[in-house]
């Protein structure tokens, strides 16, 4: 008589952000075997300090399972020196962070509902929204709270209550970014959605309001990019020659949609804009951004490759100068994730979203 095979793993889901706590769960590969606890996590809750990582330890929030490890060998009691390894699972559970760690709620601090989300398109798989200005897609150091993520299961909790998943998203827009998010409700649909973004079958489209008149109709960017080390911002990005060994081949074509000869904006006098379409061929860091100021026509409002190191600096101290705001034209870039093609997780149709240019950046030109 067969035996009766053993039911499959279900692949752990989405952990729920609107919970009334956090948690957090890493796997310890080959690379960190070896590694103390604390030197561990430290490198991921970047928003703890060494010692405050200590004090999640010493507090008993922290576990350490065996998880994959081939020998599943006991782990002994839970300290700071622990030595890790390869396969363990570290696990982080505390209560959501007080109100002196996370600043103002998001309804206090915006002046909107949280849950309130520009939904694009929604079925029993996906729902893709209408990403704003200024916020994460994921909690990150300054913004544990309020995220796209967050938004998502405060909804998703509000108009279906609990349920087997939780939204997952499947991209990364940059926080200043706008336009098209897609998560999937579950997580058969997520896997389908993240192997069709690996093999770059997903066709994106953007739209950026960019500083003067770009001369040519159409054309194509192809410039590599890697670190740019002469920055004294950690995360710039640079062309690069195409010989340099961490050079990453990228390429962008583009096509302006309209040019405008005097617009009047937010910060500044009135200046030469060109409403531009961006269809990246890979998908590198800032590659759109880059290669637009590259070409001499940098994103309005970009304050690291329009306004440059001191600028993008005195901004994250909310600090900008008159003159820095004169030079940007905007309160953020206007760079849009305009369209999404993809084949649909489950019905397996050829399915294209668009979302409409943000009301900032639309006011500008005149577009609805």
């Amino acid at each position: 008589m067969p035996r009766p095979r053993p039911e499959r793993m279900r692949r752990r889901g989405q952990r729920d952000l609107s919970a009334p706590f956090q948690e957090w769960r890493f796997e310890v590969g080959a690379p960190e075997a070896g590694q103390r606890l604390d030197g561990f996590l430290s490198g991921r809750l970047d928003w703890r300090s060494r010692t405050g990582i200590q004090e999640l330890i010493a507090e008993g929030v922290v576990d350490v399972l065996p998880h994959k490890d081939p020998q599943k060998a006991p782990v002994g009691r839970i300290r700071t020196g622990l030595k890790l390894r390869a396969g363990q699972e570290v696990v982080v559970r505390v209560d959501q962070p007080g109100a002196a760690e996370q600043g103002p709620a998001p309804e206090e601090a915006s002046g909107e509902d949280p849950t309130d989300l520009q939904v694009v398109h929604e079925d029993e798989h996906i729902i893709a929204v209408n990403k704003a200005p200024k916020l994460n897609v994921h909690p990150s150091h300054g913004h544990l709270v309020d995220s796209v993520l967050h938004r998502l299961h405060l909804r998703h909790h509000a108009l279906y209550g609990e349920t087997r998943d939780m939204p997952t998203l499947c991209h990364r827009l940059d926080r200043e970014t706008t336009g098209l998010l897609l998560a999937a409700k579950d997580q058969l649909s997520r896997s389908r959605l993240g192997r069709e973004f690996e093999a770059r079958r997903i066709r994106k489209a953007y739209l950026a309001l960019v500083d003067g008149h770009i001369a040519e109709d159409e054309g194509r960017m192809d410039f590599p990019l890697g670190r740019n080390f002469a920055s004294k911002v950690r995360l710039c990005m640079g062309v690069r020659d195409a010989d340099d060994q961490d050079a990453q081949l990228s390429a962008t074509r583009w096509k302006v949609r309209e040019r405008f000869d005097a617009v009047t904006l937010p910060w500044g006098p009135p200046r030469a804009l060109t409403l531009v379409e961006l269809y990246p061929e890979t998908g590198r860091q800032h590659q759109l951004r880059v290669h637009l100021a590259a070409i001499g026509h940098a994103i309005i409002g970009d304050k690291l490759y329009l306004g440059g190191d001191d600028v993008f600096l005195r901004s994250l101290d909310d600090e900008l100068t008159p003159a820095d705001e004169a030079l940007l034209g905007l309160n953020h870039q206007a760079l849009h994730s305009w369209k999404l093609a993809f084949e649909h997780p489950f019905t397996g149709e050829d399915w294209e979203l668009e979302a409409p240019l943000w009301p900032t950046i639309a006011a500008l030109v005149g577009a609805s």
